[in-house]
Formats: C-alpha cells, structure tokens, sequence
C-alpha cells in the first residue's frame, strides 16, 4: 500500500520520501504537493503560519489511501486554500511534526520561536534605543544560552532563531550606520565608532551562538546518519536472509525431490534489497530569515610550519613579508640576522 505522507515523514528529519502524482499528472504543472503538515511564511517578512495538505476523492471526503482521481486540498493559516494556491506556495513550506502544529495551534507560536525584543522593566520596547535594543537582546540570549544551552532540537531552533535576530539587530544597526555617513561624509569616521560597537556586539553573540549549535549540529547529523545506517544495514541483512532461505529450500527440495524441483513453477517471491539511505540533512531556527543548516567549508591547515616555509621559502610574497618584518624588528632597535638596513639616495 502506498503512503501518501511517505515524503512528508522523511521531509520532517531532512529526507526525501517518494513524490506521488498529485497534481502533476492531473494538470500537467511540474510541481507536485504532498499531503502534510507544513509551515509556510505566507508573505515576505511575515511569521511562519501552519499549512494542511490532504487528498479528496470525486465526492469531496478526505482520503488517506492513494488512488485514481484524487484532488489536490488543504488550507493556509486555517483558511481553505485551493490546489492552484497550494502549489503555487509548495515550494517554500516547510515539513512539521504533529506536535509542533498542535504547539502552533494552540499558542500561536512555534516551539524553538524567540521573542522579537527583549522585555524592558518600565520602559515600552519602542522608546529603547537601537543600542539599548541590541545590548538587552544580546544580554538575553547570551543568558539563555549559557543557562539553557542546545539540547535538543527545539532549543537548537531557539538558538538559530535567537542568531538570526540578532543578526538582524546587526543589519539595523549597519544600515542606520549607512543611512547617517551617505549624507555626512566628514563625520562618517565618528558615526562608524559609535555603531562599530554594536554591530560587533551582535555578531560576537550570534557567532558565540554559531559554534555552540555547529557542536550539536555535526552531533545530530552523526546521530541521524547511524539510525539511517543501523535501519538499512538491518533491511539489507533481513532481505539477504530471506534471500538465502529462499536458496536453501530449493537446494534442499533438490536434494528431496529433484523432479518434483525440476517440474514444479518456482515461487513467485521477490526479495528486494533496500535502496541505501539519502544524505541527512539538518536545519535549526527560520522563524526569521532562513533556517541555518552545515555546510562544508575547506580551508589549510598547516601541519609542519618548517616544511611549509623551506617550500615557499623563494616566494615573492614571502621575500616582500620577511623583509618587511625584518624592518619593523630592526627599527624597533632588534637584530635581525641576515638583515641589516642601507641607505641609498633617490630623485626627490
């Protein structure tokens, strides 16, 4: 039997489940819905809202079976949604779990959401500063890292979601910084020194914020890969078993019988090995701007500093650094061997 929510269950750990017909063969349109739970930011800037998508039969009733002649359904922020809506959205929603729906349903919210300010004692959020807004968001969530940490994948989004504002407090705090040198280049030196601070305030919080979750991330994709590994290594095994039983019986009804295993129809059993496990792949936050997820960086690492140095000893570039250290060193009243410092006369 197939399972029409097969690529909603695996979209919800980073998956890929198989992609059925829904609108595709019907309409001849290149994207196709998969019934699920979803959340989907409706407009640019705006708070993610759940969206529901099932299949009806020719009479309207929801289906949980696949068939011929399914209609596309669902809604959008409990709003009834047609089918040319649903796909034309499809593409940007996101796979959500039964319990975060009911989170969502319940409390407007998502689980791992942040609050969009830091409370304030006596003071309305509006009548903060940038800077007192920066400096109280940062304080916050700073203090919720180091008093709640990354746990689980719930405070993993907290801790994406709380990044991702604070990064916007740092492109507030940059673009204000813009706004006020454009027309007042003179000063432009003094404006950067006062939002210099703030910017830098921000970032130093929601890198602290990036290595704490890259710790947990390479974690959870660790953990996730093994389950896949354990689950297909298990399939794998149970099918050649299967298989090789399936050889035993016959080579043993050869041995009994062979005219009865010569003439008999041989049984019509398939034995099919799995198909190895996709890629996983693991994302946190997306309450504001998009959801953060690893990815794979390359850089060198020098492992012999000596070895690396002889080998690049007659670069340019190294020959223009050794000479230039060697003339900051001696001109601080150091000796430098194998460098000393001449004079020469040039046109003036």
């Amino acid at each position: 039997m197939t399972d029409i929510y097969g690529h909603w269950r695996a979209a919800q750990n980073g998956g890929s489940g198989p992609y059925l017909p829904t609108y595709h063969a019907i309409e001849n349109h290149h994207e196709n819905p998969q019934p699920g739970l979803y959340k989907l930011r409706p407009a640019k800037g705006a708070d993610h809202v759940l969206a529901q998508i099932w299949l009806t039969d020719a009479n309207g009733a929801v289906v949980h079976t696949w068939g011929d002649s399914l209609k596309l359904a669902g809604s959008i922020n409990g709003q009834p949604a047609t089918a040319e809506q649903i796909v034309d959205r499809w593409m940007w929603m996101k796979a959500v779990s039964k319990a975060d729906a009911a989170h969502y349903k319940a409390t407007g919210n998502w689980p791992g959401d942040v609050p969009e300010a830091a409370p304030s004692i006596g003071h309305n959020v509006k009548e903060l500063s940038l800077a007192e807004q920066i400096s109280e968001y940062a304080h916050m969530a700073l203090g919720w890292l180091t008093t709640t940490g990354i746990k689980d994948k719930t405070s993993a989004d907290m801790a994406g979601n709380y990044r991702a504002k604070l990064l916007d407090f740092k492109k507030q705090a940059d673009s204000a910084r813009e706004d006020q040198v454009r027309p007042h280049l003179d000063a432009q030196r003094e404006i950067n020194a006062e939002f210099k601070p703030l910017i830098a305030e921000a970032e130093a919080a929601a890198n602290q914020i990036r290595d704490a979750l890259t710790v947990w991330m390479r974690a959870e994709q660790a953990r996730l890969e093994a389950e896949q590994r354990a689950k297909y290594e298990a399939e794998r095994k149970a099918a050649e078993a299967e298989r090789a039983r399936l050889a035993a019986e016959q080579a043993q009804l050869m041995a009994d019988d062979p005219i009865a295993a010569l003439t008999d129809p041989e049984p019509e059993v398939e034995v099919v090995l799995p198909a190895p496990p996709a890629p996983v792949k693991v994302n946190v936050g997306g309450q504001r701007g998009r959801a953060a997820g690893l990815r794979t960086v390359t850089r060198c690492v020098v492992t012999d500093h000596a070895a690396a140095l002889a080998y690049f000893a007659d670069h340019e570039e190294v020959h223009a650094l050794v000479a230039k250290l060697a003339e900051r060193a001696i001109k601080a009243g150091a000796k430098v061997p194998g460098a000393e410092m001449v004079k020469e006369q040039v046109a003036a």
